[in-house]
């Protein structure tokens, strides 16, 4: 039994053994270097960290209910430039009553201490709808803001290029009605100017009052009685050039003199004149605004159903073929480049990273309403409050109940 042949076979069986130790020690180490042992590495080392985690790596926080948080939700954290980076997820959820929720997020070892200090746990429900997709993107600005910029690009297209063609189309055209009215037309204004006129008696009364008495005091006896000198001048040089014209008809010689007819007041007096009676005018509208307004209410609201009418049926369309159309039609392209303007500022802002990727909010955005994902979107923020709070990204509305 103990032959030669038995060594032999002992000794392969060692040799076999060898090999095999060598073959096995061989490919661990070449195992170990590949991404999938990586990976499993690092899977062992979450399992160990989240059976045992430290207090850095944990972030307790009570968020609504409504957010729907479940175990295994990502929770992220926006980078330069606008872009997602993954640093923890949920290990726990526990009820704290019908409206409030207690999560427990772990954090990647590099982010580890991030929110010692306190912070946000900004939160999202998923995007049901484009209009939340839309509120969404432009948070933690309520669209009114960005409604506001928008109106800071695009306004000063419409204010330089497109309002005053349109203001002197208006002009234009209102003028141009107002000379061409129809009898329907003249008599609901006349009869509105007949109405107003009766309500304003007393206040137009009290009015010319004031300017007569505002002319008399810039005009005075002095002015009158230059006034009466200038044209009983005049009309003495006129009366001799006439006698003068007559004899040399005599004569046969056809000519007329010219004659002179210079105003009362002489141009300072004039012009003095004219500023008095303005300061004037405008001193009683200030004085006398609310009984003017209230006349001119009282007379438009017993004439409103008319005006509408005629503005709906004639006026309003008549002014837009006219007016408005014309206008935008001949600066459109002012409009519409500021329209671009805004559009290319709104995606650096909102929507592509400087490498032309999709932003944290735009990419979660997408993601929910295509029904790729309808977990939350959770998003941290440290700062130094020294408190960690939950924060709504997208606005809440009153319409959202």
């Amino acid at each position: 039994m103990w032959d030669r042949s038995y060594r032999w076979q002992r000794l392969a069986r060692i040799v076999a053994g060898c090999i095999a130790l060598v073959a096995l020690f061989s490919v661990t180490a070449v195992v170990s270097q590949t991404e999938a042992a990586g990976r499993a590495s690092a899977g062992v080392a979450e399992i160990g960290r989240e059976a045992a985690p430290d207090q850095a790596s944990q972030v307790v926080c009570q968020v609504p209910h409504e957010l729907g948080t479940s175990r295994g939700v990502l929770v992220y954290r926006e980078g330069d430039d606008g872009k997602a980076e993954i640093v923890g997820r949920v290990i726990d959820v526990s009820v704290i009553n019908e409206s409030t929720d207690e999560i427990t997020v772990l954090l990647t070892p590099a982010q580890a201490g991030a929110m010692a200090k306190g912070g946000k746990l900004r939160g999202a429900a998923p995007t049901i709808s484009v209009e939340h997709a839309f509120r969404l993107i432009i948070s933690p600005d309520i669209p009114r803001e960005e409604a506001i910029i928008a109106r800071d690009t695009i306004w000063p297209a419409i204010n330089e290029h497109v309002l005053p063609d349109l203001k002197e189309r208006l002009t234009s055209e209102v003028t141009r009605s107002f000379e061409d009215l129809d009898e329907e037309d003249t008599k609901l204004l006349n009869e509105t100017v007949d109405d107003l006129r009766s309500e304003l008696s007393e206040l137009e009364e009290a009015l010319l009052n004031r300017l007569a008495n505002r002319a008399w005091e810039v005009i005075g006896v002095s002015g009158v009685a230059e006034g009466v000198l200038r044209k009983a001048s005049d009309g003495a040089g006129n009366t001799v050039n006439d006698v003068k014209d007559w004899v040399k008809g005599w004569f046969g010689k056809e000519e007329s003199s010219e004659e002179t007819n210079r105003d009362f007041l002489t141009e300072e007096r004039a012009t003095a004149l004219r500023i008095a009676l303005e300061e004037e005018v405008e001193a009683f509208i200030a004085e006398n605004h609310t009984d003017i307004e209230e006349a001119f209410n009282k007379v438009l609201n017993k004439r409103k159903v008319d005006f509408i009418a005629k503005f709906e049926e004639k006026w309003g369309p008549k002014l837009y073929e006219k007016a408005l159309v014309p206008s935008w039609m001949d600066n459109e392209r002012y409009v519409l480049d500021a329209a671009e303007s805004y559009a290319n500022d709104f995606a650096k802002r909102r929507l592509l990273t400087s490498e032309g990727g999709p932003r944290l909010l735009l990419a979660y955005a997408l993601r929910s309403s295509l029904n790729i994902t309808n977990e939350p979107l959770l998003v941290i923020k440290p700062d130094d409050s020294g408190e960690v709070k939950y924060e709504w990204i997208m606005t809440r509305l009153a319409s959202d109940g």
